[in-house]
């Protein structure tokens, strides 16, 4: 009698594949980040985010080039690789003491090179697309898909960079809260996807029929998204102990912790199902081929270009 083959271990067995490739690439990048965090020296930490942000905007470039879409992909990988090199130097040349700040009157160096690259992108994408001939909304197009691939994810996750300086515009050096605090919060958006593959991996479609979003990510469930939610906040309260060095927690911090857990968790879902609308909508599955299991660097760093620049912003409302 003819056996059947198994396609539901087969499968399986191809799945606890990937979440063993994605798990390994994600452990081996975040240690090479804590790494540069814990080597206290901003220009390994520099030094490490424009080599992800490099590596991104190469990505893109490959991507715009296999699609034939409207874009100028030279030019968006230049500012790709100008901008984190550019905002690294201005960090470095400008660490402000309280003082200094005091009197500082006009914008900080850093996030002028923040503000202006964006807009000079635009300005000289803008220049280019006039020496063709108008074609129907071709040269918008071109100009929306070329500063979308700068922003997201080069500029976005730049904000890690930006986010170190504000520690030395604070107080003159870099807090080691601070520092932990950037790797917890890349630690937390990562963990937020590998806890969501191994939900939907273990629960996947046995309590809701209906998957997540399936136009954009046809594989992610709603058990996932549920069961993620609840480990990583787990993971993220667990964390703070060893990271920060605290032996006690109150209710009051859990709340605040699971508030921000959360809203990062939020970010990350949405970071990573952006990052799915742009290869579907560019008819390619990854970005690259670097980290098995993954993609490339831009799959590694879509949910946390999200996330960073959050951190960014608290960081600067509330110090």
């Amino acid at each position: 009698m003819m056996s059947i083959p198994n396609r539901d271990k087969s499968f399986s067995g191809s799945k606890m594949g990937v979440l063993l490739q994605r798990s390994f690439s994600t452990v081996v990048l975040l240690g090479l980040l804590a790494g540069a965090l814990w080597w206290d020296c901003e220009l390994g930490y520099y030094g490490l985010v424009c080599i992800f942000c490099i590596l991104a905007a190469w990505e893109w470039r490959h991507m715009l080039l296999r699609s034939g879409k409207a874009s100028q992909p030279n030019l968006s990988f230049l500012f790709g690789v100008a901008y984190p090199v550019l905002l690294s130097w201005s960090c470095c040349i400008t660490k402000f003491r309280e003082s200094a700040l005091a009197e500082q009157v006009s914008i900080p160096l850093p996030l002028l090179v923040a503000l202006a690259a964006p807009v000079l992108l635009v300005v000289v994408a803008f220049i280019r697309e006039m020496k063709y001939p108008v074609d129907g909304s071709r040269a918008l197009r071109s100009v929306g898909t070329t500063l979308l691939s700068f922003i997201y994810p080069v500029w976005l996750f730049s904000f890690a960079i930006l986010a170190l300086h504000l520690a030395y515009m604070r107080a003159g050096y870099v807090y080691p809260a601070i520092v932990m605090c950037v790797l917890w919060v890349v630690l937390v958006t990562k963990m937020a996807d590998i806890f969501a593959y191994v939900s939907g991996f273990l629960l996947g479609g046995r309590l809701f029929s209906r998957r997540l979003i399936p136009h954009i990510s046809p594989k992610k469930t709603w058990e996932g998204l549920l069961g993620s939610w609840v480990l990583t906040n787990a993971a993220a309260i667990g964390l703070v102990f060893p990271m920060f060095r605290i032996s006690v927690l109150s209710i009051t911090q859990v709340l605040v912790l699971m508030g921000c857990t959360s809203l990062i968790f939020l970010l990350s879902v949405y970071g990573d199902l952006a990052g799915s609308l742009v290869k579907r909508s560019l008819a390619i599955k990854d970005s690259g081929s670097l980290l098995p299991g993954i993609g490339g660097i831009f799959d590694l760093i879509d949910s946390p270009s999200f996330t960073v620049p959050f951190f960014w912003f608290l960081l600067a409302c509330i110090g």
